[in-house]
Formats: structure tokens, C-alpha cells, sequence
């Protein structure tokens, strides 16, 4: 009620579902008591418990007493998607569809403007599934649904009068707008093929769980801005911004708020939702938008001819794909070539976390599943390896005290170390060992003095080509005779083999493999045998 209040025109309710929490079936009408379920949608996202939710949901409608006409949400019904996500069905997959085109024809006439079926393509995003792929992942699922439709007796203009589709939205704004733009297109071609003659698509926006961060949480604030304005901008009809504390705990009241006002602010003082689609005429996001679309269609076929997506789900084909999707993906995210802001640029090693979180709702056993199983698609965040490495910072800072740390070996003048020292410090407390300043030195002896009073373990040499060439190999001695354990030095240089030789044990530069580095130091500082 409080966020109805406050600006949200639409609720989506999670109902807990095996060992997801959320609100319980039995409980949804106290969950929905006070709202105005004529004016408020409310968009289930009930997984393998979409049958007792569906009917509960009825249930709550029909108390209310209000006109079924009026009714604009969604049951939110997706076998398909959540055996994907899950791994698991309360009832086998045949089952579950003969169910939800069930409740479909049981349920389309009393309510005209609610839909059925939401194809989330949510968990293939969050697997680390590309654009393309998760549109074509939506075709495909769609093409599923309308042959169970067929099979029932229902027509392709009545499903697609109660579907719907939800994708992620993330902080690339140029290509979510083309994403959301060829989703459109691409749902309109499909239903066109199967005699749709206007297909209008309810199209939901979720911001990405994949690009939040649980350190340096604040900037997701930032995050979710892109992200919404990207949506709008890419014609959404509604749009689920989440808090920027989401990853970490029950959100805040304060976290909400933030949320929420960002939708409004988009809203009312940029004029989002007046222009119908802004990025028409503009060649570049037509491009993208044409790229995206055929690239999707070139999926969705490759899934229709290995035998459908049920069939490819169960086969892994879909999460084989995804997964070398996530690889590439990777590879970037660990050379920093696709940066996460504070995380694995501009981290701050000293940061207080939020504590004014939620504890997230026990959920009770689990229950094993009556039905079909097969490996769930898995949860990726871009910046799980960083911090992933913060996390074990944090460790060897409770277990001895303090956190691995590393001398700023800087040579030479600040105009000549800056750069270079600036470098190395956001390389090693990306992965939360702190970098500890020094001075620009001219002699090796006050450079060897130096490292040995910082009390630093780990050292990086900082400098400009000049100054490596005048002095590098003296100071990597000296710094390896005052007990350098690891040494390192910023930059590519050409005599490679005579600094290695020196006692050089690492080279860090542009497009050097920044994980991989830092999980070598990191299990260095955590071996204290």
C-alpha cells in the first residue's frame, strides 16, 4: 500500500514458490487487502505454483466484487520459463502446459483484459543469455505455446490476446532500446505468420539483476536509471525498477523510494511516456534494432530446428548456448574491457556496507518436485569474480588483522608515476588489496627503504618509460632484497625478459587478465601456513 501511495501504478507479487520466497498462495488476499485491483494491475510471477495462485487470485477478484472488465494484470503462467529457471515442475512439463491452457479457457471470457501467460525470458538473461538470444528464446517459447494452443482448440489471435513479455533491461542504453524495439517487430512478424493481423504486445521491463553490484551498492542507483530510461525509451508498457540494496538484503524503505522515484522523475520531467518510439528515424538505433532483430530470428530458427525449445531445454542446448555467451562475456569483464563502476574500476576498498536491510523471509523445507527436473540456468552477476575477491579480502582482513596490501613503487616525478600508479591502484583493490601510496623515488636505496617501513608484502612499480629504462632493474633488485614476495610492474615494456630475470613476477597493463592476476595474489595473501 505504502508504494501505491507513493507512485507505483502497478504491483508485481512473487508468490513463494519450492525454495523461491515470496508471498504464499493462501495469503494473497491478505497481501492484496486495501488495493484497488481496478486501478492497480497486479502481475504474478508465480512459477511452478501457478495453479493454486491463479486460483487465488480469482478468488480475491471475485470477493472484491469489481468489474472483471476493469481487471489489467496478469497471472503471469510460464511452464516453460520456469522449468528453465528452476529445474523443476510440480507436474510433468506436458502437464503443466494441458494446466495453464486450462485455467486460459476457463478464465478469458469472465476477464477480457487479463493476461495468462508471460513469457519471462528473465532467467536467460540472468544466465548471461545475449540479446539476440533471449528474443530469440521468446519466439521460440511463444511458437511452443501456440501449438499446445492449437491443440486445445484456441486460436493464434486469442493467445495473443493474453500473453505477455518480460525482459531485463541493463545499463546499455543504446542497445536495450534496440533490444525492446526488435521485440515488438519480431513478436508482430511471428503472429503475422500465423494469421494475426494486429498483434498489440504487453511488453515488461525488469531492471537486470545481472549489472547490480552488492559492493560500492549506490552507483546500482545510477544503474537502474540507464536501465529505465532505455526501457521507456525502447517502448515498455511497464517497467519494475529494483532497489539498489536488492542484492544485499529485504530492501529499505529509503532503497524503495529511490526506486520508485526514479520511474516518476523519468515520468514526469522527461517526458518518457509522450513521444511514441523516440528512437525512430535515428540510423544507428534503427541499425541496432535491425541487427538485434535478424540475429533473433537466426536463433529462434536454430531452435526450432533442433527440435523446439522444450526440446533444447532438456537437452541443454539452450544453456550450452548461453553459456558460451556468458564465456565471452567473461573474458571481457576480466581485462576490464566492460567495467563495472566500483567494482572493478574505482573501487574503494574502505567502504561501509549497508546495514539498515531486511533479513530475507525463511522459506521452510523445500519440496521435491512431482515432475520434470533438469539442470536450472544459472545466476551470473557481472561482478561476482571482483567480488568474489573482495569477499576473501574480507576474510584475511578478520582472520590477521588487515587486508593484503601492495607498495606503490613510483618513480621518478608525480607527472611521470601519476598515470601509471593511478592504474595499478584501481587494478589491485578491485580485487581488495590495498594499495599503500609511496613517493616518486630517483634512487633505488630510498625506494628499497621505503617498501620495507610501509610493512607491505606485495609491490608495483610505477614509472614512465624513461624511468624504467634509467632504473627499473635496480629497483626491482632492491626491492626483491628487502623481501618483495610478489612484484609486480605497470606497463608492457620491451625488455621483458631482462626485468623478469631482475625478479619482476607480473606484468599489469590495458587488456592484461585482471582476475586471473588478482586471484593468484589473493590466494598468496590468504596462504598463511
Amino acid at each position: 500500500m505504502t508504494d501505491l501511495e507513493r507512485g507505483v501504478t502497478s504491483i508485481a507479487l512473487k508468490i513463494a514458490s519450492g525454495y523461491y520466497p515470496g508471498v504464499s498462495s493462501d495469503q494473497l488476499g491478505i497481501a492484496l487487502e486495501g488495493v484497488y485491483l481496478d486501478l492497480a494491475p497486479i502481475q504474478l510471477i508465480p512459477g511452478e505454483e501457478f495453479v493454486d495462485a491463479g486460483k487465488a487470485f480469482l478468488g480475491v477478484l471475485e470477493k472484491t466484487g469489481v468489474d472483471p472488465k476493469a481487471i489489467k494484470g496478469s497471472l503471469g503462467i510460464d511452464p516453460i520459463g520456469t522449468f528453465a529457471a528452476s529445474g523443476r515442475l510440480k507436474t510433468t512439463l506436458d502437464e503443466a502446459m494441458s494446466q495453464a491452457f486450462g485455467i486460459a479457457k476457463n478464465t478469458t471470457e469472465g476477464y477480457p483484459e487479463l493476461k495468462i501467460f508471460n513469457i519471462d525470458v528473465t532467467p536467460y538473461h540472468l544466465a548471461g543469455a545475449t540479446e539476440a538470444q533471449e528474443l530469440g528464446v521468446v519466439l521460440a517459447s511463444a511458437v511452443a505455446y501456440l501449438r499446445e494452443n492449437e491443440k486445445m482448440g484456441g486460436s493464434a489471435d486469442a493467445f495473443s490476446k493474453i500473453a505477455e513479455v518480460t525482459l531485463s533491461v541493463d545499463t546499455d542504453i543504446y542497445l536495450n532500446i534496440a533490444k525492446f524495439r526488435a521485440a515488438r517487430r519480431l513478436w508482430a512478424n511471428l503472429m503475422q505468420a500465423c494469421g494475426v493481423v494486429e498483434a498489440k504486445l504487453q511488453l515488461n521491463a525488469v531492471s537486470s539483476l545481472r549489472m547490480m553490484t552488492t559492493r560500492d551498492p549506490w552507483v546500482n542507483i545510477l544503474r537502474a536509471t540507464s536501465a529505465c530510461f532505455a526501457a521507456g525509451t525502447g517502448g515498455a508498457d511497464r517497467i519494475t525498477v529494483l532497489p539498489h540494496d536488492t542484492m544485499i538484503g529485504l530492501s529499505s524503505d529509503f532503497a524503495c523510494r529511490i526506486s520508485r522515484n526514479v520511474q516518476v522523475i523519468l515520468q514526469e520531467e522527461s517526458s518518457l511516456g509522450i513521444v511514441a518510439d523516440p528512437a525512430a528515424g535515428s540510423y544507428a538505433l534503427e541499425t541496432l534494432t535491425d541487427q538485434i532483430a535478424e540475429q533473433a530470428w537466426s536463433y529462434f530458427q536454430k531452435i526450432e530446428t533442433s527440435g523446439g525449445i522444450v526440446a533444447n531445454i532438456r537437452d541443454g542446448l539452450i544453456a550450452a548456448d548461453i553459456s558460451e555467451a556468458w564465456s565471452g562475456r567473461l573474458k571481457n569483464l576480466a581485462k576490464r574491457k566492460d567495467a563495472v563502476t566500483g567494482v572493478s574500476e574505482f573501487p574503494d576498498v574502505f567502504e561501509k556496507p549497508i546495514t539498515d536491510c531486511g533479513a530475507i523471509p525463511s522459506v521452510g523445507p523445500d519440496i521435491a518436485p512431482a515432475g520434470d527436473t533438469v539442470t536450472p540456468l544459472p545466476f551470473h552477476r557481472l561482478a561476482e569474480g571482483f567480488e568474489g575477491l573482495r569477499t576473501q579480502s574480507d576474510q584475511i582482513l578478520t582472520d590477521t588483522g588487515a587486508r593484503p596490501q601492495i607498495f606503490l613503487a613510483n618513480l621518478g616525478s608525480a607527472a611521470n608515476h601519476t598515470a601509471r600508479a593511478t592504474f595499478a591502484k584501481n587494478f589491485f583493490e578491485a580485487g581488495g588489496v590495498e594499495a599503500i601510496p609511496g613517493e616518486g623515488y630517483s634512487a633505488a636505496s630510498d625506494l628499497q627503504a621505503a617498501f620495507k617501513a610501509s610493512g607491505a608484502k606485495y609491490a608495483v612499480i610505477c614509472g614512465s618509460d624513461a624511468d624504467y629504462d634509467a632504473m627499473a632493474i635496480d629497483c626491482v633488485r632492491a626491492l626483491k632484497g628487502a623481501g618483495c614476495e610478489a612484484l609486480y610492474l605497470a606497463g608492457r615494456q620491451a625488455n621483458v625478459d631482462a626485468l623478469t630475470d631482475a625478479g619482476v613476477d607480473e606484468f599489469i597493463y590495458m587488456g592484461a587478465n585482471v582476475l586471473e592476476t588478482l586471484a593468484r595474489l589473493i590466494e598468496k595473501a590468504g596462504d598463511v601456513s
